[in-house]
C-alpha cells in the first residue's frame, strides 16, 4: 500500500531538488560566462597595452616592453606570455617567460581581437588572444600601405579562473544540498501538519460502528479540500443506515407475515387432532391448510423474485410477445372470482404491435396486477383493462373501483409489505404487500416504468409503460 505522506515528501523533495539543481546550474553558467568574459577582457586589455608599445619609424619597428611595469612577462617560470611575428611569419619578439618556446600564432582580421583556449608551453591550460595591428608611426611615411603589420599573441594561464569556478561550483552544490535537506525537514513538518485533518477524519470514521450508522461525520475543523470526502462519506453512511433499517424492517415483516399463517396452520392441525372427526371434517381442515400453504408459498416466491431483482439476477430473454393474448390467458386464472362478487370486466385492447420482451417476466407482472385488481375491487364493482400504443411505448392500465387508499398514501403502494388501512377485501388473506413492489422491480428490469393513481371516484389504477420494439427492428405502433 502506497503512503500518501511518502508520495508527497518524495514528490516535493524531488521537485525541489530538480529546481535547485537547475537554478544552481543556471547561476553557475551565468557566473562562469561573466568571469570568462572578464578574463578575456583583461587579456585583451593587456594585448592592446603591448601593441601600443610598438613604434615604427624609418629604421623599422621598435617594440620595447618595460620590465618594471610588466614583470609577469619576465619571470622565467611565469604564467603569462607574449610573442610577436612579422608579416612574413618570422618571430619579431617574445617574452622572457617563453625562453625558446613559441605560442600558437593566432591571426585574424586587422585590429580584431580573437581568443582561443590552448595548452601553454609550461604544460598548463591557458587562453591566448591574437591581434594583427600596424605599429604606431612617428612620422607619416610616403606610402601608408608600406607600413609593416605585426601579429601579437598574448597568453595566460587559466588555472586561477578554473580554481575559482571550481570553488563556486562546489559552493553551489553544498548550498543546494543544504537547501534540499532544509526543505525536506520543513516539508516533513508541513506534510505532517497538513495531514492532521486526514488523521482526524480517519479516527472519526473508525469510530462509526455497525450499530451507529446514524452517526454523521462533523465537518468542523476539516479543511475545505476534504469536505467533499466528508459529504460523500455522510451520504454513504446515510445509504448504509437506510439499507440496514430496510433489512431490519424486512426481517421483522417477513417474520410477522409468516407467523400469522403458521399460527393458523398449527391451530387447524391441533383442532383436527383434538378429537376424531368425519372424513368431510378432515377434508375441510386439509383444504384450509392447503389454502394457508399456498399463501405462504406465494409470499416466499415473491420474496425470491424480489431478491433476484435486487441482485440483478433476472435474465431477460427477449422474444415476440402478443400482449393482448397474454392478458386474456392470465385473466383465466381469476375469471371464476369475478361472478362470485358480481364484478364486471371491461376490455379496452387497442390494436397494438407485438413487443420484444421476456414472456415469463411479463406474465409475472400481469398476474400480480390482475390479482391486485380482482382482490380489492368492491362488490358489484368494475375492473377495466386497457392497452394502447404510445409512440415507441406501449401502455397497460388496470383499473378497479372501490379504492379506499387516500391520495397521500398512493406513493406507498410500491413499498414492501405496505398495506393501507381499511383496504380489506375478500381474498386479501393471500396478500402480504409484495405483489406491486415485485411488479415495479420487474418492469424496471425490462426497461419500463410503473405508476399508481387514485381518483375521487374511488378508482385505483396501475399503469405500466414498456418499450415497444417491432420484430423488423423498427420502433412504433401498428398503423
Amino acid at each position: 500500500m502506497r503512503s500518501l505522506r511518502a508520495q508527497l515528501l518524495l514528490g516535493v523533495t524531488l521537485g525541489t531538488t530538480a529546481v535547485l539543481l537547475a537554478s544552481g546550474a543556471l547561476v553557475y553558467a551565468l557566473v562562469s560566462r561573466t568571469l570568462w568574459a572578464e578574463f578575456d577582457e583583461a587579456l585583451a586589455a593587456k594585448g592592446r597595452s603591448l601593441a601600443a608599445m610598438a613604434d615604427q619609424d624609418e629604421e623599422g619597428v621598435d617594440f620595447e616592453v618595460p620590465e618594471a611595469s610588466l614583470p609577469e612577462f619576465t619571470a622565467v617560470d611565469g604564467a603569462e606570455y607574449y610573442q610577436a611575428w612579422r608579416s612574413d611569419g618570422t618571430v619579431f619578439t617574445r617574452s622572457p617567460s617563453l625562453k625558446e618556446s613559441d605560442l600558437d600564432r593566432l591571426a585574424g582580421p586587422h585590429n580584431v581581437i580573437t581568443f582561443r583556449s590552448v595548452r601553454l608551453p609550461n604544460g598548463m591550460a591557458g587562453r591566448i588572444m591574437g591581434l594583427v595591428f600596424v605599429p604606431r608611426q612617428e612620422f607619416l611615411l610616403g606610402d601608408e600601405d608600406s607600413a609593416e603589420a605585426l601579429t601579437l599573441v598574448v597568453g595566460r594561464e587559466v588555472g586561477g579562473l578554473q580554481s575559482t569556478l571550481g570553488r563556486i561550483r562546489g559552493g553551489l552544490v553544498v548550498v543546494s544540498l543544504v537547501a534540499v535537506a532544509s526543505a525536506a525537514g520543513v516539508l516533513v513538518w508541513v506534510v505532517r501538519r497538513g495531514l492532521k485533518p486526514v488523521q482526524y477524519l480517519t479516527m472519526r470514521i473508525a469510530g462509526v460502528g455497525e450499530t451507529a450508522l446514524s452517526t454523521r461525520i462533523d465537518g468542523a475543523g476539516i479543511s475545505v479540500e476534504l469536505m467533499p470526502v466528508v459529504d460523500r462519506l455522510n451520504e454513504l453512511l446515510g445509504r448504509l443506515d437506510a439499507a440496514f433499517q430496510r433489512e431490519r424492517r424486512f426481517t421483522g415483516d417477513v417474520a410477522h407475515e409468516l407467523r400469522t399463517p403458521l399460527a393458523g396452520l398449527r391451530a387447524k392441525l391441533e383442532l383436527a387432532l383434538s378429537r376424531d372427526r368425519s372424513a368431510d371434517g378432515y377434508r375441510k381442515t386439509m383444504d384450509d391448510c392447503l389454502r394457508i400453504d399456498l399463501q405462504m408459498q406465494g409470499m416466499v416466491e415473491n420474496l425470491l423474485h424480489l431478491a433476484r431483482a435486487d441482485a440483478g439476477q433476472f435474465e431477460v430473454r427477449r422474444e415476440r410477445v402478443e400482449l393482448p393474448q397474454l392478458l386474456r390467458d392470465t385473466w383465466q386464472l381469476f375469471e371464476a372470482r369475478a361472478p362470485e362478487r358480481t364484478v364486471s370486466v371491461e376490455w379496452r385492447l387497442h390494436d397494438c404491435a407485438a413487443i420484444e420482451s421476456d414472456r415469463e417476466l411479463l406474465q409475472l407482472v400481469v398476474h400480480n396486477i390482475l390479482d391486485n385488481a380482482i382482490t380489492y375491487v368492491n362488490d358489484r364493482g368494475r375492473v377495466v383493462v386497457s392497452l394502447r400504443g404510445a409512440g415507441a411505448w406501449i401502455e397497460l392500465t388496470v383499473e378497479n373501483t372501490g379504492s379506499t387508499i387516500p391520495g397521500e398514501d398512493i406513493r406507498h403502494v410500491f413499498d414492501r409489505f405496505w398495506r393501507g388501512e381499511s383496504t380489506f377485501r375478500p381474498g386479501e388473506a393471500t396478500h402480504c404487500g409484495l405483489g406491486l413492489p415485485l411488479c415495479k422491480a420487474v418492469v424496471e428490469q425490462l426497461g419500463g416504468s410503473i405508476a399508481a393513481s387514485a381518483t375521487v371516484e374511488d378508482v385505483f389504477a396501475i399503469t405500466v409503460r414498456l418499450p415497444l420494439r417491432r420484430p423488423d427492428g423498427r420502433i412504433g405502433v401498428n398503423d
